[in-house]
């Protein structure tokens, strides 16, 4: 196990290779969940915790094939090479429109990680999601930290923010994520000690709130991580200064400020002379997850919302600004089927006022993931999804999704 991590500085990080500190306890990693003791697992998850928060899954996944890869010698020769690929076939009853189905290339990515010396390590990975991104870097970072001298790390770079665990056992992100998922240029400091991880970060967001083009996003976040015999207990708790910045709001946000500014052009009204497509304000945003080991069941369970309304011409709700919030509360449960690692699982999600994000009002999912070979795993998924209601300005339906996914980890 490689001893001098990078990660644990990014509970952020992708590749990272945190050794033995920085990697969070995925209990949604289905390929590895499938192939490895829990037993292994749970010995580093005090470490491990703080450094993936707020990376999606496939991050963390791919963060443990590197991790696993390194080895011994000069810093060229513990360079290591790993990636993943989903593909995923699905058919789909939205709300209120057609049924269809499809076939996707759902997930490549290509990492690389290198421990340069005692004291910096390095990661990078480039990611392409057919339908939804297009070839690109999504991860490249360097990382300062030698657990041996001192707990503490410093982590620059590409990385997703330490906001949310986004913890799940199947194949679909939890509308938490869908919310509070992050991936920004910033500089994280923290540290891991006795199973205490924590950190701040900045940096520059999207958005230029009255025209200033500065560091000025930043956030906090705290978590802490337990094992006795076969049970284990993470938790942790997140703020962010400005919710707008994550993924989805940040692109939702400048959509609904220039649509609303085309608007006061063409009908000439006089406020578009002082309307500013960028936000006015910054609206924060905080989190909390939990999850739970008890020998073959694991128990997940997360919430984050905005800490207050958002401008009404950034994101509306009704007849007001929105605050929206997300939740999910999942179980699954490992088992073997014919010599092969199984893991089933339930969880139910939901969110509110969250209807200008375009998630749904609940879902309710089953999920079934084996081990078929090393590396390689099948995951089956049912959706059941209901809308808003006409009153909230949603269609009042409910909509389903059957998902197969082949996941290949080299």
């Amino acid at each position: 196990m490689h001893t001098k991590p990078i990660a644990a500085a990014v509970g952020l990080a992708l590749v990272a290779g945190v050794a033995g500190t920085a990697r969070a306890q995925t209990l949604e990693e289905r390929v590895l969940q499938l192939e490895e003791e829990n037993a292994r697992q749970a010995a580093q998850i005090a470490e491990q915790k703080q450094a993936l928060e707020g990376a999606p899954e496939r991050v963390e996944r791919l963060d443990e094939a590197l991790e696993e890869k390194r080895a011994g010698g000069g810093w060229f020769e513990r360079i290591q090479i790993a990636g993943l690929i989903e593909v995923e076939a699905g058919y789909f009853e939205p709300f209120d429109a057609p049924s269809e189905s499809d076939l996707v290339l759902a997930t490549f990515e290509l990492g690389i990680a290198a421990q340069v010396t005692d004291w910096v390590e390095i990661g990078a990975a480039l990611l392409y999601e057919e339908d939804d991104t297009d070839l690109e870097v999504d991860l490249a970072f360097a990382t300062l930290y030698n657990p041996d001298v001192a707990p503490v790390f410093f982590t620059v770079g590409q990385v997703y923010v330490p906001f949310g665990a986004y913890e799940t056992n199947l194949v679909s992100d939890p509308l938490t994520l869908e919310i509070g998922e992050t991936r920004e240029t910033a500089a994280e400091l923290g540290f891991v000690h006795q199973g205490f991880g924590g950190s701040v970060y900045g940096f520059n967001g999207d958005h230029k709130l009255n025209g200033d083009n500065r560091i000025s996003s930043w956030g906090a976040n705290l978590s802490y991580a337990w094992e006795q015999d076969d049970i284990t207990v993470a938790g942790g708790v997140g703020w962010i200064n400005n919710l707008g910045d994550s993924d989805s709001l940040q692109d939702t946000v400048a959509d609904n400020r220039n649509a609303t500014f085309d608007e006061l052009v063409e009908g000439e009204d006089p406020r578009a002379d002082s309307f500013s497509t960028d936000p006015i304000d910054r609206t924060g945003g905080w989190t909390a997850n939990l999850a739970v080991i008890v020998g073959q069941f694991n128990f997940i369970g997360e919430y984050l919302s905005a800490t207050d309304d958002f401008d009404p011409d950034s994101l509306s709700y009704k007849d007001h600004g929105a605050r929206p919030s997300a939740w999910n509360i999942e179980l699954g449960y490992s088992f073997p089927v014919l010599g092969k690692e199984t893991v089933a699982a339930v969880a139910y999600q939901g969110t509110d006022e969250a209807i200008g994000l375009e998630l749904p009002k609940e879902s309710w999912l089953i999920g079934w993931s084996i081990g078929l070979f090393d590396n390689t795993a099948l995951s089956f998924e049912y959706r059941n999804d209901s809308d808003y209601s006409e009153g909230e300005g949603g269609t009042g339906d409910s909509g389903n999704s059957f998902v197969a996914q082949l996941a290949v980890e080299f």
